[in-house]
């Protein structure tokens, strides 16, 4: 008996466990096993088998584990192995409840003023009839401290079915969005109930565009005009008193206040709104002089309530002449190892009145000139005409470590005459050698491989240089190998001959592969860079790619799994992607993996057994996972390996490992799997309780899929998909699942859960094979009949398939007892087994025989394995090999002692036997 006979779990929050003991009581005189042999969804019993003597007691744990928001009423069925195999029931009530507490799933507070506060209400209402103590806690970063609760409150009561307001505030300390999350937790081991709190930083903000505005050289008695734009680019309509023009003592200090009159402003009124988002253009007028005259600067002020300066703009314009302009107009070498020839370029060009102008050989001015060397970059030897832009490379080489400014003037003549407008155009030079430590790079990837690319497709990667030291590094010299494969280029190399690295610092190489013909050899090149000194040998990072006819793209590429909780629990998330093949012929994928040289938190496999072919415009499944260990940002490659290509296809997958609350940016779909694993003796069906859980609300789908099982189990989940299928073990080991959930968007995650199954108390023998084919199982009475003779077998002295299964028995039943006599559980004809049989109650006094017959089964050689139990533990394993047909085997002999048994191998053989 059981007490109590029924258990009402009343409402229990999805998600969590309650549990009730049972005690179990034989009121009989034989020994009793108890099984939990029929468990109703959403409950598991705990142990699910006991063994009781007569009078004896024993207590088990019936658990409710409520996986979605409805009623689990059922029935537990305990299965009792007494001499009439009576079943006990017990009714089993509860109500999984989701939604405990009712609110907003957003408290959105709008755009406020940074610094200013606002507050809301947010109404909780208790939809269940328990009182509610609501845990209070903001998450989201930084975010989180512009938000606050009444009081700071970290608790509320909730009465059941009453509604509260609880104010919550927003303060901006910044402009731009702000996000956190309010999490309200029922009880220690429920779910979060999650509402999103959102609210921006405002700001008042007027900018010029462009920021600057230059009138350049005007004809002597002519007007030019240009114009830049007021924009609002704050979050509040602006108000502008005044716009006026002022002087610019920094670059005209002669003019004090006054700006020059031949600046004015075209139509501005005094006062006037600008609203969010909109702009007001502003006309600036230059009146060029009679004569020519050196250039002229001005300021446009404008400005806002209380004084307020928003900006001001500089202006500037000249009345005729020449203007020769250098770009750059400095020429700044930046940090430069000792005795390394650095080169920089610039340009010469006139901006003014176009008229006859040469230019002279330059001299070069300051106490470092013997540094630096001037050439035209094409060549030519002065005079120069300079009738459009002039370039000109300069070499720097320093030897000592100090500071080296210099200057290059270079003479104008105009019409055969050095002018005396402009007698020299300037360009600026600087540099400074410096003695670093020496550098700690990493370097990622140390080598870059583009893999198989598509010819006359172009692919873009980076190689990022980052200084993993704690003092700064000197890195110069970067550049591709000139004597590499011309498919490779990089559009975006440093355009300063040096980088000092500050420690932390990175930048990066964005190198582009773009092949225009096969080959069928992988194409090189490499990537060379100077660091720490002239001594230390240059960095080499190779590159490579392939160059194919097959057209494959991933989608997405690359995977983004973006913030993925790694701390204080790691979280296993997965991520499908599809290879999807445009060209006009089939490929075959053999294999995938992760390359080396990157993150290895990735994991890949394909849906399908490989190898798959993707037919022309078709497509296959693959599936990623990533499981962070630390708070970085990891970057892996996967690697899609076609037969016939030497080199593989490449998807990138990216990831980052968080400690804080992201949001709906990592709401990943949460597999449930049961609490603890399962035990149930073999060929009872259990009901794999799963479930699954999505953050965000989306729907969600589930698929269970046997990870391990015994050598030789053929036993699967049925149906596969659903969260809480049926699944009956075949053969006595250990399985593990995996239970894979799908939301809406296709993110998935995954949990496995392991089951033992264990063998019936008595006698147990299983049998299965390698090769599909018909193979059957025998046990002999060997009281009823001789093992070592024929005639024995196929009567009613043995249990076979001929009078043993669909509930038959052997006629009489053995020892005149119906847990004497043996029952074949399980039999296969078309398949590689399992096939059983059981004996509950062996007889002490005689032995029983276990053969095994090839039946029908041609696909010779036929390995078949034989494992026998007694008392649940492995007493003899066996292996039989079949040559052919109607061959039959005598495995051996059994003698049962009520724990364990004796066996006696046997080991003969008969051909052409039935």
């Amino acid at each position: 008996m059981a007490d109590p006979d029924s258990i009402d779990f009343a409402q229990v929050f999805v998600g969590t466990e309650a549990s009730k003991l049972v005690t179990l009581s034989n009121l009989g005189r034989s020994v009793v096993r108890v099984r939990a042999s029929n468990l109703p969804t959403g409950y598991d019993m705990r142990p699910s088998e006991v063994t009781l003597s007569p009078g004896a007691k024993a207590e088990v744990k019936v658990a409710f584990f409520p996986l979605r928001e409805e009623r689990f009423d059922g029935q537990l069925e305990l299965s009792l192995s007494n001499a009439k195999n009576d079943v006990l029931t017990m009714d089993l009530r509860g109500e999984g409840v989701k939604r405990v507490v009712e609110v907003v799933e957003v408290l959105d507070f709008g755009t406020i003023k940074v610094g200013d506060t606002k507050t809301l209400p947010l109404d909780l209402t208790n939809l269940v009839e328990k009182d509610l103590n609501l845990a209070l806690s903001i998450t989201g970063g930084s975010d989180r401290t512009a938000f606050r609760l009444d009081n700071e409150a970290v608790e509320l009561e909730l009465p059941g079915g009453t509604t509260r307001a609880l104010d919550v505030s927003f303060t901006p300390a910044n402009r731009g969005p702000h996000a956190a999350s309010l999490l309200l937790r029922p009880c220690p081991s429920c779910q979060d109930v999650r509402v999103q709190l959102i609210g921006s930083g405002g700001t008042t903000d007027l900018r010029p565009s462009p920021p600057t505005v230059s009138l350049g050289t005007v004809t002597p008695t002519q007007s030019k005009s240009a114009f830049f734009t007021i924009q609002n680019v704050g979050d509040f309509s602006a108000t502008v008193t005044s716009v006026a023009l002022v002087g610019d003592p920094e670059r005209d200090p002669a003019n004090e206040g006054e700006a020059p009159g031949e600046f004015s402003l075209d139509g501005v009124a005094s006062t006037f709104e600008v609203e969010a988002g909109a702009s007001v253009p502003v006309t600036v007028v230059f009146d060029a002089a009679d004569v020519a005259q050196p250039r002229k600067f001005a300021r446009v002020r404008v400005m806002g309530p209380d004084d307020r300066l928003y900006f001001e703009v500089p202006v500037d314009g000249k009345s005729g002449g020449i203007d020769v302009e250098a770009d750059p107009k400095t020429l700044d070498f930046g940090r430069q190892p000792k005795n390394f020839a650095a080169k920089l370029s610039f340009v010469l060009k006139n901006v003014g009145e176009q008229v006859a102008l040469t230019v002279e050989r330059p001299f070069i001015s300051g106490l470092n000139a013997d540094s630096y060397t001037v050439a035209a970059a094409d060549g030519t030897q002065p005079p120069w005409t300079l009738d459009g832009p002039k370039g000109f490379e300069v070499t720097f080489r320093g030897s000592e470590l100090q500071d080296y400014p210099a200057a290059l003037e270079f003479p104008l003549y105009v019409n055969g005459a050095q002018s005396a407008e402009m007698p020299y155009a300037t360009v600026d030079l600087m540099a400074t050698v410096v003695e670093l430590p020496p550098c700690d790079l990493d370097i990622s990837p140390a080598s870059l491989r583009f893999g198989a690319v598509t010819v006359n497709k172009g692919v873009s990667l980076p190689i990022d240089i980052k200084n993993q030291g704690t003092t700064e590094c000197l890195v110069w010299n970067v550049g591709l190998d000139p004597d590499g494969h011309r498919s490779f280029s990089s559009p975006d190399l440093p355009t300063t001959p040096s980088k000092v690295l500050a420690p932390g610092e990175k930048f990066t190489v964005g190198i582009r592969y773009a092949p225009t013909r096969i080959t069928g050899v992988v194409d090189r090149s490499n990537l060379f860079f100077n660091h720490s000194n002239v001594e230390t040998p240059r960095a080499v990072v190779a590159i490579s790619g392939l160059a194919t006819a097959f057209d494959l793209v991933a989608d997405p590429n690359p995977v983004v799994f973006g913030p993925v909780p790694a701390v204080p629990q790691s979280l296993q998330v997965f991520k499908p992607f599809l290879i999807r093949n445009r060209g006009v012929d089939a490929v075959r994928v053999s294999r995938v993996s992760m390359a080396s040289g990157y993150s290895q938190r990735f994991t890949v496999r394909a849906d399908e057994t490989l190898p798959v072919a993707i037919p022309s415009q078709g497509s296959k499944s693959f599936l990623s996972s990533y499981k962070p260990l630390d708070l970085v940002q990891d970057v892996g490659k996967i690697e899609v390996w076609l037969q016939g290509v030497d080199e593989p296809f490449l998807v990138e997958t990216r990831g980052s490992g968080t400690d804080e609350d992201c949001g709906v940016l990592c709401q990943w779909p949460t597999a449930i799997c049961p609490a603890t694993g399962q035990s149930v003796t073999v060929n009872t069906q259990v009901v794999l309780s799963g479930g699954a859980y999505s953050p965000g609300g989306h729907a969600t789908t589930c698929t269970w899929s046997v990870v391990s099982a015994p050598v030789g189990s053929s036993a699967r989940p049925n149906p596969v998909t659903g969260c809480t299928p049926a699944f009956i073990p075949d053969l006595v080991g250990n399985y593990v699942f995996e239970l894979m959930v799908t939301d809406a968007l296709g993110n998935r995650g995954a949990c496995q859960h392991s089951l033992a199954a264990t063998p019936w108390g008595g006698l147990w023998v299983e049998t299965f094979w390698d090769v599909a084919g018909d193979i059957d199982l025998h046990v002999l009475n060997e009281a009823l009949g001789n093992r070592q003779t024929q005639a024995s077998w196929w009567t009613n002295a043995e249990c076979y398939y001929g009078n043993c299964q669909r509930g038959n028995l052997p006629t009489p039943l053995w020892d005149g007892d119906v847990n004497s006599t043996a029952s074949l559980d399980r039999d296969d004809i078309p398949g590689t087994g399992p096939e059983n049989t059981r004996i509950n109650s062996p007889s002490l006094t005689h032995p029983y025989a276990v053969g095994i017959h090839n039946f029908g089964n041609s696909r010779n050689p036929v390995n078949v394995t034989t494992n026998i139990y007694c008392g649940g533990q492995l007493a003899h394993n066996a292996t039989t090999v079949f040559t052919a047909t109607k061959q039959f085997e005598v495995v051996g002999s059994v003698q049962y002692n009520g724990s364990t048994c004796v066996f006696t191998p046997d080991g003969t053989r008969w051909t052409g036997f039935h």
